[in-house]
């Protein structure tokens, strides 16, 4: 069932962290209002928490790279840059 993970923003943002337990997958697709333009300037970082609480991006989403799934066990975040409207669900 999908679930919002960012909700649609313009301005830089975080999400709450979102947990892959092992043997778990979770696809995650950007969202928004304004339909699939590819002259808009839209980017979701994809961080991987360590061991001492600190925030590394291993991916992103973007015009081009919309939907990704995540196949590693771990802690992450969702961290939108400023820009064009867009937010994160899971599939």
């Amino acid at each position: 069932m999908p679930s919002e993970i960012l909700a649609i923003g313009t301005a830089a943002a975080d999400s709450a962290d979102v947990v892959v337990a092992a043997g778990e997958t979770l696809t995650v697709c950007l969202k928004d209002s304004a339909g699939p333009d590819l002259g808009r300037t839209v980017q979701v970082d994809i961080l991987l928490k360590d061991d001492d609480d600190q925030y590394f991006p291993v991916d992103s989403l973007n015009i081009k790279r919309r939907a990704v799934m995540i196949v590693a066990a771990g802690t992450y975040r969702f961290s939108r840059v400023a820009g064009d409207s867009c937010g994160v669900f899971s599939g």
